[in-house]
């Protein structure tokens, strides 16, 4: 019997069967599969079905991050100084009464025990799949903006207004509207 069946309402019929139920061999074959885009789209119907937040870490969003961290030069601190940054995709849907589409949190001493972060920076899905690649390019340039040194070590930088003053500058007012056009940020432009 698995761990998380002890918790489930059918495992008497799951142990008369002298079996694994169908729904903890489908999270097995969601983990177990191969191709990372399988996963993260029955990862999104799952958690739907079965009302769970779901996130993992993203290798695409890691590539993206090094993409902009490698073409901006704001950002060679966090090489030079080995800031670790965990990336996350998740499938909770982060609403208040401005859309959140990403964030990004720097993990305190206890939590740096057990993940080998000094910050984590999570997309939420629901939020993003609107937005065009270049938006997401965006909002990853505009969530590493966040991570700063100072006399205090590591912080989360706070917003210059409700962005920041940069970004907005380059990229206008409404570059992470629907729809909004902008530019590639890694097109060498």
């Amino acid at each position: 019997m698995e761990p998380i069946c002890k918790a489930c309402h059918n495992r008497s019929l799951c142990k008369k069967n002298k079996s694994r139920c169908p729904a903890i061999n489908e999270l097995y074959d969601i983990y177990n599969a191969r191709d990372h885009k399988f996963r993260t789209a029955l990862t999104k119907i799952l958690s739907i079905k079965l009302g769970i937040r779901d996130a993992h870490p993203s290798k695409d969003m890691r590539m993206l991050a090094e993409s902009i961290m490698d073409k901006f030069i704001e950002f060679r601190f966090i090489s030079d100084y080995g800031i670790k940054i965990g990336y996350v995709q998740s499938y909770e849907n982060k609403t208040g009464p401005k859309i959140t589409y990403a964030d990004c949190r720097k993990l305190n001493e206890v939590y740096k025990a057990y993940l080998p972060f000094d910050f984590i920076i999570t997309f939420y899905y629901y939020n993003t799949e609107i937005l065009s690649e270049n938006q997401k390019k965006i909002i990853m340039l505009h969530e590493l903006k966040h991570i700063q040194i100072t006399e205090r070590g590591l912080t989360v930088r706070p917003h210059d207004i409700e962005d920041f003053k940069d970004i907005l500058a380059r990229y206008g007012n409404e570059w992470n509207e629907f729809n909004q056009e902008v530019p590639d940020i890694l097109g060498g432009e």
